[in-house]
């Protein structure tokens, strides 16, 4: 293997091993989380969820639509339950008794 086989690994882990194995996590949760309509007039502001440098002095308009966008990152958390069927996957993974062990 050359220089670039550790990379290749951890690209197999991440866009193959961990999205199936959270696939399974979430198919253990049928449970709705939006259980309402959506009403726009009703929103709150999150505290810190824009840059401190996305401030309107800055703002030089509209992007052009052929602009790649780069270092963009999305965050997201999962809830109580979710979270929990992740780390009890995660922990049946390495469970030599359990069904999902190396699954």
């Amino acid at each position: 293997m050359g220089l670039h086989a550790p990379r290749l690994v951890a690209c197999a882990v991440v866009c193959f091993i961990f999205p199936a194995q959270f696939s399974v996590a979430q198919q253990n949760l049928q449970r709705p989380l939006i259980v309402e309509p959506l009403d726009e007039r009703r929103v709150t502001a999150l505290r810190g969820d824009t840059h401190p440098l996305a401030r309107p002095e800055f703002d030089r308009g509209a992007a052009p639509a052929n602009l790649p966008m780069q270092r963009m990152l999305l965050v997201l958390k999962r809830s109580a339950e979710q979270e929990a069927a992740l780390r009890k996957l995660l922990d049946d993974q390495q469970d030599k008794n359990s069904p999902q062990y190396h699954t």
